[in-house]
């Protein structure tokens, strides 16, 4: 395999898909929710995308058997006019930070491939690192231009923080797809929740699929998502008990004389 390749199953008729991206990162945010909305949606997956910018190494099933790692494109016909249809993307991995030519291409293959279906609009989701946590987890919301800006504004109102730090940075699919895609002239979102970054956090991926549902105008039962929310909850508690527990034994201690002396 000399370069990413995709490997299509079916050939929907979908018209106008919106394409939602929700592929590894900071906490598998993006991850969590594409599954999640995959699985209410009972969406079909019709492709998969094979790159040798991936990791080389395969993936050992349940029943020993292996897999290369991979990207995979599922898809979702509205059964109305009130919805759009949808292609989601999501998958073992991205491309390693280190390979900025391989992110390009690989990328560059995911847009050209939905390209072929006539999306216009793209969608992603993804992790935003925070060294703290206070209440439920923001979604962070940037875009391809004004008048999508606008156009999303009207939608979700106060629901998201529209970013404003000049000059900051969406690594990953989850920028490049904006990015490139702006260059073919299509529009687009990205949705990104706070979260520590370093336990898998379901409770910033219902607070971004809540997010994305509202555009789409879709309702999705989010119970699922919500019990793993709660098991985030635990998993943060207590670790920031550990960290508690870990800067008072670095405080220093008090000398028996300043125990004995009392005070003053």
């Amino acid at each position: 395999m000399k370069e990413t390749v995709v490997v299509v199953y079916e050939k929907p008729e979908i018209y106008d898909p919106i394409f939602i991206e929700g592929l590894p990162g900071i906490g598998l945010v993006g991850k969590l929710a594409a599954e999640h909305l995959i699985q209410e949606l009972n969406a079909k997956k019709f492709a998969e995308l094979y790159s040798p910018h991936f990791m080389h190494q395969v993936l050992i099933k349940k029943d020993s058997t292996v897999d290369l790692m991979k990207n995979e494109f599922y898809y979702w016909k509205s059964p109305d006019e009130e919805h759009r249809d949808l292609i989601i993307i999501t998958g073992d991995t991205q491309v390693p930070p280190t390979d900025s030519y391989g992110h390009f291409e690989v990328v560059g293959k995911m847009l050209d491939f939905v390209e072929q279906f006539g999306t216009r609009e793209i969608i992603t989701m993804g992790g935003y690192q925070v060294p703290e946590l206070q209440g439920e987890p923001k979604v962070l919301a940037s875009f391809t231009d004004l008048e999508t800006k606008e156009r999303y504004k009207q939608i979700l109102g106060d629901m998201v923080v529209f970013r404003e730090d000049e000059g900051g940075a969406i690594v990953g699919a989850a920028g490049l797809l904006l990015g490139i895609g702006k260059l073919r002239g299509m529009r687009g979102a990205c949705f990104l929740g706070e979260s520590l970054g370093y336990i898998v956090d379901a409770k910033a991926a219902k607070s971004v699929l809540t997010v994305v549902a509202k555009v789409l105008n879709l309702e999705i039962d989010m119970t699922a998502l919500e019990e793993r929310a709660k098991e985030t909850e635990e998993i943060l508690r207590k670790v920031q008990e550990m960290q508690r527990a870990m800067f008072e034994q670095q405080l220093p201690q008090p000398s028996h004389e300043e125990e004995d002396r009392g005070y003053l």
